[in-house]
């Protein structure tokens, strides 16, 4: 019998694809139209891999759990979590990654990029409370504030992290709302930062805020009440406030 041999490795590896596109999937229909979108724009096999949490026969994940398992699958240098009905337009691979080595420049200690989000911690007086550059069923091309910009939250749509640098979701919520900004929570205790950045592209998605909605905002609040209480958080489904009075000694509900 012999001795196990380590395996060495590097801080980051050039080795593998640039980037690892993983996606919540409900619909094969628009995963394919997803996936013809990137690779026409040069998301190319040698450059990106395509990774599903398959939703298509039912619930197996929530927004919540599925990052964990294709995270440990992805080889991609960045880490992209969307869901399924997102489709690029006009800008591709290139132009994703010289935004995100400008990010880097800018701020060497971010660890969420996205397309839309709230601003960081904005002037109680100010208007501009969101940011976002996005073509969906509220209107094309739409635009709001200068980019990037530090965000406090990020929509779910699409969301980018380094692979060797990874924020995960709450082992203690579940549901299919609020991940995103719970992911910037993270990343901010972590000592990191999230940011909105100017990639143009298609949502087809129509948001819903039915009861699992409130329940999931619910969870949310009592939750990071306890960590920042009095905070208000712009979200881009909505302003959410953390009471001030919460409790900072009970288990989440």
């Amino acid at each position: 019998m012999t001795d196990p041999r380590p395996a060495y490795y590097p801080a980051e590896t050039e080795s593998g694809p640039t980037f690892s596109v993983c996606a919540l999937v409900q619909s094969q229909d628009r995963f394919d139209r997803l996936i013809a979108s990137f690779v026409r724009l040069g998301f190319t096999p040698d450059r990106a891999e395509f990774l599903a949490a398959d939703n298509r026969a039912g619930n197996r994940f929530d927004g919540y759990s599925w990052q964990g398992p294709l995270l440990a699958e992805a080889r991609g240098r960045y880490v992209i979590f969307c869901h399924d009905d997102i489709e690029l337009i006009e800008q591709g691979h290139d132009d994703l990654l010289a935004l995100l080595d400008d990010l880097t420049g800018r701020d060497p200690t971010w660890l969420l990029a996205g397309i839309a989000g709230g601003r960081f911690r904005p002037d109680s007086h100010s208007r501009l409370m969101l940011t976002f550059h996005i073509s969906d069923i509220y209107g094309q091309d739409r635009r709001r504030g200068a980019m990037p910009a530090r965000v406090e939250t990020l929509d779910e749509c699409f969301i980018l992290m380094r692979r060797v640098r990874p924020v995960l979701p709450s082992t203690d919520l579940s549901g299919f709302h609020y991940y995103g900004p719970d992911l910037c929570l993270q990343a901010e205790l972590a000592g990191g930062s999230a940011w909105a950045i100017d990639f143009h592209l298609r949502h087809h998605g129509r948001g819903s805020k039915g009861q699992s909605f409130l329940n999931c905002r619910d969870r949310f609040v009592a939750k990071y009440a306890r960590i920042f209480p009095g905070r208000s958080l712009h979200c881009t489904t909505g302003l959410v406030t953390f009471p001030a009075d919460a409790p900072t000694d009970s288990a989440p509900p």
